[in-house]
């Protein structure tokens, strides 16, 4: 039984609804006999340097009430030179966040059920991506849980954290993703997988898939898993405007793009984008920087709690 707790809380998260929903998570925790401490967040970063500061300090329990981008600052902050700054720590979400989407891969349907699985969940260690890309000059890392993209998803990721997301995950990232392909310009890129050019050519959009759902319950990788050290990578070609939005769109709601012929699909540990120009990338919808990118998969490196059983793979679902 967990007895105390270190929460990171993102109240703008979720168009505020973090700091309307937090105040009775809280008492119900700790009539539930849980010490809590709580960690309010106010700016980009404050994540990052909480959840730092906090493990180097010896905390082991940390919840994060939030959206995926304050669970994404989270692990950055737990993580150094591509190693686990304590491979002990547990990390438990309540999802309070526009997308939610890490936290459907870990079958936690709402913030009542964060609170059973907090205190009732399993611990599982799943993988982690790390990405290496350049600014300014520097070789930078950015750690992600769920999933990163190249081209189109990024621009979209970009659209929306600069725009409001009151009407709600389902709608905000539809029409930001329709937004997006009315101006989205691809450019000419090579994607590695495992040391092997598997493409080379314009490309609309790069996957790299680590959990199942992304940009606020598209079905994107319906065979991930978080365990198996393993990315799904999802290459979409540069096609007509009207078959994404007439057709790719509607489909990566129900998983329906696998085996769709503009999408190439395959699995790998580590992919290396390279284009000619610049492409935007996102990691759980977070936007850091630009390609080229290199990234790679850190095998079961963080404990996180879980309603799902994380090492049975997702039923009906088959690697291509």
């Amino acid at each position: 039984m967990i007895q105390e707790v270190d929460a990171i809380i993102n109240p703008a998260s979720g168009n505020g609804r973090t700091q309307r929903v937090w105040p009775g998570v809280a008492g119900r925790l700790r009539a539930r006999g849980i010490t809590v401490r709580e960690h309010l967040t106010s700016a980009p970063g404050d994540a990052t340097r909480l959840a730092r500061d906090l493990v180097l300090g010896g905390a082991r329990e940390i919840l994060v009430a939030g959206g995926d981008g304050t669970l994404n600052e989270v692990v950055n902050g737990l993580f150094d030179d591509g190693r686990p700054l304590a491979p002990d720590v547990v990390v438990s979400v309540v999802p309070c966040g526009t997308g939610r989407d890490f936290s459907r891969s870990l079958g936690i349907r709402n913030t009542d059920h964060a609170l059973s699985v907090l205190t009732d969940g399993k611990v599982y260690t799943v993988d982690v991506g790390r990405i290496t890309y350049q600014e300014d000059g520097a070789a930078r890392n950015r750690y992600f849980l769920n999933v990163a993209d190249v081209g189109l998803g990024a621009e979209t990721a970009a659209l929306l954290n600069r725009s409001s997301k009151a009407l709600g995950p389902f709608l905000a990232y539809f029409l930001g993703a329709a937004r997006t392909i009315l101006t989205f310009r691809g450019h000419v890129a090579r994607v590695v997988v495992d040391g092997q050019t598997i493409f080379h050519g314009p490309i609309g959009m790069v996957v790299l898939a680590n959990g199942r759902y992304h940009a606020g319950g598209m079905d994107m990788a319906p065979m991930a898993s978080l365990t198996d050290g393993l990315f799904e990578v999802l290459v979409l070609r540069e096609v007509p405007r009207r078959i994404l939005l007439g057709s790719l769109l509607p489909r990566v709601y129900r998983g329906r793009h696998i085996g769709h012929a503009a999408v190439l699909h395959l699995t790998g540990r580590e992919v290396m984008v390279e284009a000619e120009g610049t492409l935007l990338f996102e990691c759980d919808g977070e936007q850091p920087g630009a390609t080229d990118i290199r990234a790679v998969v850190l095998p079961r490196s963080l404990r996180v709690r879980a309603a799902n059983d994380l090492t049975v793979p997702v039923a009906g679902t088959s690697r291509r």
